[in-house]
This record gives C-alpha cells, sequence and structure tokens, in this order.
C-alpha cells in the first residue's frame, strides 16, 4: 500500500493579533500498551486541534481524512491534522482547567480501557498566508519508507536565491525536544542556496535509525524546510515544532515553509 505523504508550502508574514479566546476539550481512550501520561498527552494533542477549530475554523477535508484514516491509523492521522493546524494556527496561551480526569472502563470482550479527559482555554491566532511562486522551493526525497542503516538523501530545486535550513521533527518523543537543526551543520556550513538544484548530503551521511526506547514496529518523522530571503539566527534544537515557528513568524524575513512525512520500520 502506498503511503500518501503531505508536503505544504506557506509564506509567512506579520500581522495584527487576531487572538480568539476558545474553550476545548480533548479524550482519548487507550489500552494498557499506551501510558497514562502518553494518553493523556494525546488528550491535550486533541484539545488543541479542537481549539485550532473553534478558534480559526479550520477543518481537514474528507479527501485527507479518508487518505490518513486508510494508511497511517487513528493515532498517526490525528497527529498529521495536529500537524496541519500548526502552520494555520498560533497558540498565544494554553492553559489546562482544572486537572486531567482519568478513568477506566469495561469492555463486553472483558478488556480494560483507559480514558484521560483534558479541557483547556487556549488563545488562538490565525496566521496570515500569501503564496509567492517567485520565491519557492520543491523537495523530492530518496525514499519515504526507511529501515535502520538506510541513508535519506533529497533533491532540491530552487526558483530564487535564499537561506536553506532543514530541521529534523520527531514527534513521537514525549520527553526533550523534538526538532533539530539537521542542515546547515557543521560538515556543511554554508547554507546560501543560489544554484537552481542542490543533493543533500554533499559532505555527510543522514543515516537512518530507529530509537530503542520505541516499542512500535514503525514511527513517523517530519523534515521541515524553511527558505529565508534573509539570514536567520536558528537555536540547534527547539522544544516542539511550536517553539520552532516563534522563531521567525514574528520577523520581517520573507520564509518559505514546506515539510515532508518519512517512515521508519524496525
Amino acid at each position: 500500500m502506498l503511503r500518501i505523504l503531505l508536503l505544504l508550502g506557506f509564506i509567512f508574514y506579520s500581522f495584527p493579533s487576531l487572538a480568539k479566546t476558545v474553550y476545548a476539550n480533548g479524550k482519548y481512550r487507550h489500552n494498557e500498551e499506551i501510558s497514562t501520561k502518553e494518553g493523556c498527552d494525546n488528550a491535550l494533542q486533541r484539545a488543541k486541534l479542537d481549539a485550532t477549530q473553534k478558534g480559526i475554523g479550520m477543518t481537514i477535508s474528507s479527501e485527507e481524512l479518508e487518505k490518513c484514516s486508510q494508511i497511517d491509523g487513528e493515532s498517526n492521522c490525528e497527529r498529521n491534522q495536529f500537524f496541519l493546524a500548526t502552520f494555520n494556527a498560533d497558540f498565544t496561551d494554553i492553559e489546562v482547567l482544572d486537572k486531567p480526569i482519568k478513568k477506566t472502563e469495561t469492555l463486553s470482550d472483558g478488556d480494560i480501557s483507559y480514558i484521560c479527559e483534558i479541557k483547556i482555554k487556549a488563545e488562538v491566532e490565525p496566521i496570515k498566508q500569501i503564496n509567492d511562486p517567485n520565491f519557492n522551493f520543491n523537495v523530492e526525497l530518496n525514499s519515504h519508507n526507511f529501515k535502520p542503516g538506510d541513508e535519506l538523501a533529497m533533491e532540491i530545486g530552487f526558483n530564487s536565491h535564499m537561506y536553506f535550513t532543514i530541521f529534523q521533527v520527531l514527534p513521537y518523543k514525549n520527553q526533550g525536544n523534538q526538532v533539530y537543526k539537521l542542515f546547515p551543520n557543521e560538515r556543511e556550513e554554508n547554507n546560501y542556496i543560489e544554484s537552481k538544484k542542490i543533493t543533500l548530503p554533499y559532505n555527510a551521511k543522514y543515516e537512518v535509525y530507529f530509537p530503542e526506547q520505541i516499542k512500535k514496529k514503525n514511527i513517523d518523522e517530519y523534515l521541515f524546510f524553511l527558505g529565508s530571503d534573509e539570514p536567520i539566527k536558528w537555536l540547534e534544537e527547539y522544544t516542539d515544532l511550536n517553539d520552532l515557528k516563534s522563531s521567525y513568524i514574528n520577523s520581517k524575513n520573507k520564509v518559505k515553509t514546506k515539510y515532508k512525512q518519512y517512515t521508519i520500520y524496525r
């Protein structure tokens, strides 16, 4: 079965605040293979998605829902939906109301179902997006499915000179940072691109490995690509995608972004 990958591109500019206060709910049901913490993290993610939909009216198309439900399964489908939402909205404030509600239910077959419910109050601000066909790039990966030890490579085509940066996003990480700068790096320092096409890596190897702490058979990771008309001072790591986004979304720079998803099999 083919995996359908999402490739999105936006130009971001700073606009007056249009933040809206919303109240949202998230509920996640899971079995004993998923920890209580992970279950409540997923409930919080659902609450944030609910807040985004209420705050800016964002919905996921029926076509996208059908694709991800057939290919990725429920949890990955929801993660991709929230990933999409982060490009359209900015959370200026999130408050968890009361303690998460944790309970269990006995199913008809005797199995135990664990439930976590979370209510939040959030300030949601839409991000104005402007397409500029004269400031663009396209990315092609050598594969979208990898095993440990495989090497990841990519070709990027440009229609304009730009400063180009790549981040690796690990959404499954529950502790520590989720976003790491992949390019430029100590072996590939120059990220001002004047060529129409480049191949990466050109002086390094991007080797794929499967995290030992993950018990699942496969995981999804993302590469997040940013092109800017002026250099931006990036950190080597960020807490999550929203933390990274805060580094450029209010700048005066023109920034083009895209991302690619890939899967690693144990």
